[in-house]
């Protein structure tokens, strides 16, 4: 009798140790779970906020390049590694809007002195022909009498030059490098027009 009852007593213990065995490995795959989907996430934020994210274009300024609704990818790492070159269509948010992203060309570099004349871009007094915009420019704004950027300064403008707000407005001026956010490089929305900005 003294032996069966051994065995239930046994048998009760190893019982209870295979319940606490399953909920221990529920436990540890909850928590498992928990980790990959923070991981996850901070995977995701650190590709958004390094790498790349997507933009909407709002309005016509940047046409025919980027029309208004397409939603575009922009290249955040790009300009870690290389420089800011002329005609880069880049996404910038000045610092007293930084909830608001516009989309535009770099036209005139650090240390050089931008002119418009009768419709015409100068860069240090020699018209460029070289520019994807090619429309005669009416308003000339605060680039009529020339504007010389500073280090890290960059002027502005919208492919669609006559229907934009960019660096010829004093709303806007010219742009600093650090309100630069990253250089746009493909179409992504809708599939019909998806391929590489140029």
């Amino acid at each position: 009798m003294a032996g069966a009852n051994n065995s239930s007593h046994f048998y009760n213990i190893s019982g209870e140790y295979m319940k606490k065995i399953k909920a221990n490995k529920f436990f540890r795959g909850i928590i498992n779970w928990i980790i990959l989907v923070l991981i996850a996430a901070i995977a995701g934020y650190a590709f958004v906020t390094f790498c790349y994210q997507t933009v909407e274009i709002v309005g016509p300024s940047m046409n025919p390049t980027l029309k208004d609704g397409q939603v575009v990818v922009v290249n955040k790492l790009d300009y870690r590694i290389h420089d800011i070159k002329r005609y880069d269509i880049v996404v910038y948010s000045k610092v007293d809007s930084d909830s608001y992203y516009d989309v535009k060309r770099i036209v005139g570099l650090p240390g050089e002195t931008i002119r418009i004349t009768n419709g015409k871009i100068y860069i240090n007094d020699e018209q460029i022909k070289d520019c994807p915009i090619q429309d005669n420019i009416v308003n000339s704004g605060i680039a009529a009498g020339g504007i010389t950027l500073d280090k890290n300064e960059y002027f502005v403008l919208g492919d669609n030059v006559n229907n934009s707000e960019d660096s010829r407005y004093t709303n806007v001026g010219v742009i600093s490098k650090t309100e630069i956010k990253g250089k746009v490089v493909k179409i992504l929305k809708p599939k019909s027009d998806k391929g590489k900005v140029k």
